[in-house]
Protein backbone atom coordinates (compact mmCIF):
# COMPACT_ATOMS: atom_id res chain seq x y z
CA UNK A 1 0.00 0.00 0.00
CA UNK A 2 0.85 3.24 -0.76
CA UNK A 3 -0.63 6.80 0.24
CA UNK A 4 0.60 10.00 -1.48
CA UNK A 5 2.13 12.52 0.86
CA UNK A 6 4.00 15.96 0.41
CA UNK A 7 4.62 18.79 3.26
CA UNK A 8 2.23 22.14 2.71
CA UNK A 9 4.49 23.57 4.29
CA UNK A 10 7.71 22.85 6.87
CA UNK A 11 4.82 22.35 10.04
CA UNK A 12 2.27 20.17 7.80
CA UNK A 13 2.17 16.86 6.11
CA UNK A 14 -0.04 16.10 4.14
CA UNK A 15 -1.49 12.72 3.60
CA UNK A 16 -3.91 11.51 1.28
CA UNK A 17 -6.33 8.54 1.60
CA UNK A 18 -8.69 7.89 -1.82
CA UNK A 19 -9.71 4.99 -1.57
CA UNK A 20 -12.01 3.52 0.92
CA UNK A 21 -10.99 1.56 3.70
CA UNK A 22 -12.28 -2.11 4.16
CA UNK A 23 -11.44 -5.24 5.66
CA UNK A 24 -8.68 -5.88 2.95
CA UNK A 25 -6.98 -2.90 2.98
CA UNK A 26 -7.17 -1.12 6.79
CA UNK A 27 -4.31 -2.60 8.41
CA UNK A 28 -2.25 -1.69 5.56
CA UNK A 29 -3.65 2.00 5.22
CA UNK A 30 -3.03 2.08 9.05
CA UNK A 31 0.82 1.02 8.86
CA UNK A 32 1.11 3.46 6.00
CA UNK A 33 -0.20 6.44 7.65
CA UNK A 34 1.26 5.67 11.07
CA UNK A 35 5.03 5.30 9.02
CA UNK A 36 4.67 8.40 7.27
CA UNK A 37 3.69 10.29 10.85
CA UNK A 38 6.96 12.10 11.81
CA UNK A 39 9.02 11.50 14.86
CA UNK A 40 10.38 15.07 14.37
CA UNK A 41 10.39 17.73 12.28
CA UNK A 42 6.07 18.52 11.09
CA UNK A 43 4.01 18.62 13.85
CA UNK A 44 1.05 18.33 12.18
CA UNK A 45 -0.50 15.52 10.02
CA UNK A 46 -3.45 16.57 7.54
CA UNK A 47 -5.08 13.37 5.96
CA UNK A 48 -6.70 14.54 3.35
CA UNK A 49 -10.19 12.22 2.26
CA UNK A 50 -10.51 12.35 -1.13
CA UNK A 51 -13.46 9.34 -1.26
CA UNK A 52 -17.22 10.62 -0.21
CA UNK A 53 -17.49 7.27 1.60
CA UNK A 54 -16.48 6.88 4.66
CA UNK A 55 -16.42 3.08 6.11
CA UNK A 56 -16.72 2.28 10.16
CA UNK A 57 -13.12 0.43 9.44
CA UNK A 58 -11.97 4.18 7.96
CA UNK A 59 -13.14 5.93 11.41
CA UNK A 60 -11.38 2.92 13.17
CA UNK A 61 -8.32 3.46 11.14
CA UNK A 62 -8.89 7.56 11.83
CA UNK A 63 -8.83 6.99 15.99
CA UNK A 64 -6.19 4.90 16.27
CA UNK A 65 -3.99 6.89 14.57
CA UNK A 66 -4.93 10.31 16.04
CA UNK A 67 -4.40 8.17 19.32
CA UNK A 68 -0.67 6.89 17.72
CA UNK A 69 -0.19 10.95 16.72
CA UNK A 70 -1.16 12.28 19.86
CA UNK A 71 1.21 9.82 21.90
CA UNK A 72 4.34 11.29 19.52
CA UNK A 73 2.98 14.64 19.82
CA UNK A 74 1.83 15.54 16.43
CA UNK A 75 -1.82 17.01 15.62
CA UNK A 76 -4.14 15.55 13.60
CA UNK A 77 -6.60 16.88 11.18
CA UNK A 78 -8.69 15.93 8.59
CA UNK A 79 -9.98 17.96 5.61
CA UNK A 80 -12.90 15.91 4.15
CA UNK A 81 -13.41 17.41 0.83
CA UNK A 82 -17.26 15.97 -0.07
CA UNK A 83 -20.07 16.81 1.96
CA UNK A 84 -21.16 12.77 2.63
CA UNK A 85 -18.06 12.43 4.44
CA UNK A 86 -18.26 15.17 6.68
CA UNK A 87 -21.77 14.22 7.39
CA UNK A 88 -20.67 10.64 8.38
CA UNK A 89 -17.77 12.29 10.80
CA UNK A 90 -20.60 14.80 12.17
CA UNK A 91 -22.81 12.14 12.97
CA UNK A 92 -20.75 10.10 14.68
CA UNK A 93 -19.32 12.63 16.98
CA UNK A 94 -16.06 12.69 15.46
CA UNK A 95 -16.11 15.93 13.33
CA UNK A 96 -14.27 17.89 16.40
CA UNK A 97 -12.20 14.98 17.51
CA UNK A 98 -10.61 14.35 14.35
CA UNK A 99 -10.21 18.52 13.72
CA UNK A 100 -12.40 18.35 10.29
CA UNK A 101 -12.09 20.41 7.91
CA UNK A 102 -13.59 21.19 4.28
CA UNK A 103 -10.35 22.09 2.40
CA UNK A 104 -6.94 21.75 3.50
CA UNK A 105 -6.91 25.49 4.78
CA UNK A 106 -9.26 24.78 7.18
CA UNK A 107 -7.68 21.42 8.23
CA UNK A 108 -4.20 23.62 8.59
CA UNK A 109 -6.03 26.53 10.46
CA UNK A 110 -8.13 23.30 12.87
CA UNK A 111 -4.40 21.72 13.56
CA UNK A 112 -3.25 25.17 15.00
CA UNK A 113 -6.36 24.77 17.42
CA UNK A 114 -8.18 27.21 15.54
CA UNK A 115 -12.58 26.88 15.51
CA UNK A 116 -14.46 27.07 12.41
CA UNK A 117 -17.21 29.38 11.78
CA UNK A 118 -20.51 28.58 10.66
CA UNK A 119 -19.79 27.15 7.47
CA UNK A 120 -16.74 24.96 8.43
CA UNK A 121 -13.85 26.94 7.72
CA UNK A 122 -12.49 30.47 9.28
CA UNK A 123 -12.27 33.84 6.65
CA UNK A 124 -8.62 34.79 5.93
CA UNK A 125 -7.32 38.04 4.49
CA UNK A 126 -5.74 38.55 1.61
CA UNK A 127 -2.57 38.68 3.25
CA UNK A 128 -2.73 35.44 4.97
CA UNK A 129 -3.47 36.50 8.16
CA UNK A 130 -6.64 35.15 9.52
CA UNK A 131 -9.70 37.28 9.99
CA UNK A 132 -11.19 38.53 13.37
CA UNK A 133 -13.46 35.96 14.80
CA UNK A 134 -17.54 36.83 14.31
CA UNK A 135 -18.87 38.95 16.90
CA UNK A 136 -21.16 36.98 19.46
CA UNK A 137 -24.83 37.48 19.00
CA UNK A 138 -26.73 39.27 21.52
CA UNK A 139 -30.22 39.50 22.26
CA UNK A 140 -30.57 42.45 24.89
CA UNK A 141 -32.01 42.24 28.20
CA UNK A 142 -34.41 39.72 27.52
CA UNK A 143 -32.89 37.07 26.38
CA UNK A 144 -33.52 35.24 22.91
CA UNK A 145 -36.67 33.53 23.88
CA UNK A 146 -37.84 36.45 25.05
CA UNK A 147 -41.67 36.65 24.23
CA UNK A 148 -42.33 40.50 22.77
CA UNK A 149 -45.17 39.96 21.41
CA UNK A 150 -47.44 42.14 24.14
CA UNK A 151 -45.60 44.37 26.85
CA UNK A 152 -45.48 42.71 30.18
CA UNK A 153 -46.71 44.34 33.20
CA UNK A 154 -44.34 44.96 36.34
CA UNK A 155 -45.86 43.16 39.13
CA UNK A 156 -48.40 40.85 37.18
CA UNK A 157 -48.05 37.27 36.31
CA UNK A 158 -49.48 35.33 33.52
CA UNK A 159 -51.58 32.43 33.82
CA UNK A 160 -50.47 29.23 31.71
CA UNK A 161 -52.53 29.12 28.60
CA UNK A 162 -54.11 32.93 28.67
CA UNK A 163 -53.08 33.85 25.39
CA UNK A 164 -54.47 30.45 23.70
CA UNK A 165 -57.98 30.77 25.69
CA UNK A 166 -58.35 34.13 24.43
CA UNK A 167 -57.16 33.51 21.15
CA UNK A 168 -59.68 30.52 20.96
CA UNK A 169 -62.63 32.53 22.16
CA UNK A 170 -61.89 35.27 19.18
Amino acid sequence: MFLLSYHLDSAHLVVELGETVDLDNEAAVEREILRLLPCCGPRAVIVDLLTPLLTPRALGVLLRVRSQAEERGVMLAVAAGHDTARETLRAAGLDRVLRVASTLQGAELRSRGCRPSADGERAGTSDGRRGAPPSPRTFGTLGPYADTSRPRVPGRRRRAGSDARRRGRS
